[in-house]
């Protein structure tokens, strides 16, 4: 039986690669993303950087498992969600994390 949910939500843990001297830094944390459909993906273009940051402002719910400089924990809130928004590595990984979520595959597959 397939249920039909009209907003469902689902949460992955986000796997960063942070550019770090002469490699990366791998890091993570959890997304909670909101599974769209059609209406809500119509006019959302994600083939510049614009387009990518507006998609990803109605596809994630909340970020969770975040830490400053400091490494301690930062809340979520609209600020903190525009600064990560603002790494490109950052934005990579949410969108593989959403596409796998979504169907299992990432972008391009």
């Amino acid at each position: 039986m397939f249920n039909i949910i009209e907003r469902p939500t689902f949460t992955r843990i986000v796997k960063v690669r942070v550019p770090k001297d002469d490699g990366v830094d791998e890091q993570d944390f959890k997304a909670t993303f909101n599974a769209m459909d059609d209406d809500a993906l119509n006019g959302l273009g994600m083939a510049d950087i614009e387009g990518t940051k507006e998609f990803l402002r109605q596809a994630v719910a909340s970020l969770d498992d975040l830490a400053g400089a400091d490494g301690k924990p930062i809340p979520y809130n609209d600020e903190i969600r525009e600064t990560v928004f603002k790494l490109p590595y950052a934005r990579i990984a949410l969108m593989a994390a959403y596409h796998n979520g979504m169907n299992g595959l990432l972008p391009g597959n």
